[in-house]
């Protein structure tokens, strides 16, 4: 199964009180005000927690004599001892915070700093290498072209995450949502979502941490 806007639109449409038609073919059936509530649902969960499945590793191919590329549209990671996971080769890059008095120069970089959209190397390369960037990803699927895309619009639209989990998130989507959707706590149906959209969070959390975790699930 992949997890479409277009499962997620009608799954939510199916629920008990809600106001909308669940047997939407393509995105021009869908009801602007769900399609957004999706999204918030979807973003507020994606975004919560850094999930092993929005990891991704960014390379570049530095030129000669140019010190200044795209950055990945996300997080950039630090492993345990607070380093950015920024490399060449084994080595890690250092990052500069105030780069205002920084004195540029030509050679094997060993430091870089952000401005703007772009990552900036010192020194400045002076040949060919290979730089990798472990980050963890803005965006939340693929468009039908395959391009990342950072909100779900249409109906083949899809979420990046490995199959085995997509219960599991497209659960907590629809809960979420119709949480969130509910104008008042006092509602009859607001306790009930609240229940069930933390357990489909927690089971998320859970099973998305990976081998050799306690699968054991507790409430």
């Amino acid at each position: 199964m992949t997890l479409t806007l277009l499962d997620l639109y009608n799954t939510a449409a199916t629920q008990e009180w809600s106001m909308y038609d669940n047997d939407a073919e393509s995105d021009e059936e869908f009801e602007k005000s769900l399609v957004l509530a999706l999204n918030k649902a979807t973003q507020e969960i994606l975004y919560s927690y850094p999930f092993k499945f929005r990891e991704r590793t960014h390379i570049i191919l530095t030129v000669p004599n140019i010190n200044s590329y795209d950055i990945p549209s996300g997080i950039i990671q630090k492993n345990i001892f607070g380093k950015y996971l920024v490399k060449l080769g084994s080595d890690y890059l250092k990052f500069v915070k105030d780069f205002s008095s920084i004195e540029e120069k030509s050679g094997i970089p060993s430091e870089f700093y952000i401005k703007n959209d772009k990552i900036i190397f010192n020194p400045i390369p002076n040949e060919k290498s290979i730089i990798t960037i472990e980050y963890i990803t803005l965006a939340i699927g693929e468009n039908a072209s395959g391009e990342e895309i950072y909100a779900l619009k249409n109906d083949s639209d899809t979420i990046s995450i490995p199959p085995h989990l997509e219960e599991l998130l497209k659960n907590a989507i629809i809960t979420r949502t119709m949480l969130n959707s509910i104008a008042s706590e006092g509602d009859e149906n607001y306790s009930a979502y609240k229940k069930q959209s933390e357990t489909a969070y927690r089971l998320l959390m859970k099973y998305s941490k990976g081998v050799g975790q306690d699968k054991a699930i507790k409430f």
